[in-house]
């Protein structure tokens, strides 16, 4: 129970400095983090580092290659303007950085069994990696050209879904949530 509440406060401080430092566009990202909170609690993970720590790194790594194709591609300029505003490449760079130092951090914290870290792992893997993939990938059709993020959508997705596929315990007769993988036969 402690856990759960630790996470809640994390969740809602997270929420607010966010949506204040960089504005309406990040609505998404915010109510990623409340799912993947939900599913943080409702979950079955694995707890077994040398399983998960390989495919979570990769996906740390894939996320990072993303933000290097969004920043040298205008994304932090493209995006918010779909929201009637800009964000600067330092603020851009900055929300960024914070948030690569948390996945790092939460792959330490899974190598010390620390029950916290998953919600970042499980934030990381739906929202990171498969709903900022899909995401980028269904803005580059609606405006039927390239969309800055578009190059590695795919390997977001990918990568996300082996995360959360590898992280979640499959335990058919649990009464808690299960997860499959949400896209079983990718293969980049």
């Amino acid at each position: 129970m402690r856990d759960r509440i630790i996470g809640a406060v994390f969740v809602l401080i997270v929420l607010a400095m966010q949506t204040r430092w960089m504005g309406p566009a990040i609505i998404f990202l915010s109510g990623g983090l409340v799912l993947a909170y939900a599913v943080w609690v409702t979950a079955r993970w694995k707890s077994d580092a040398a399983v998960i720590l390989p495919t979570y790194l990769l996906a740390v790594a894939v996320q990072c290659l993303h933000f290097a194709e969004e920043y040298a591609t205008g994304f932090q300029h493209q995006f918010p303007r779909l929201f009637g505003y800009d964000w600067s490449d330092p603020r851009f760079v900055t929300f960024n950085m914070l948030w690569l130092a948390a996945f790092v951090l939460a792959g330490l914290g899974v190598y010390r069994r620390v029950q916290l870290a998953y919600l970042i792992v499980l934030f990381l893997a739906l929202i990171g990696g498969v709903g900022n993939g899909i995401s980028h990938l269904v803005l580059s059709a609606m405006y039927r050209r390239y969309f800055p993020g578009v190059i590695t959508a795919p390997l977001l997705l990918t990568h996300g879904n082996r995360a959360a596929h590898t992280a979640l315990r499959r335990n058919a007769s649990a009464a808690r949530w299960e997860c499959e993988p949400l896209f079983e036969n990718i293969e980049i």
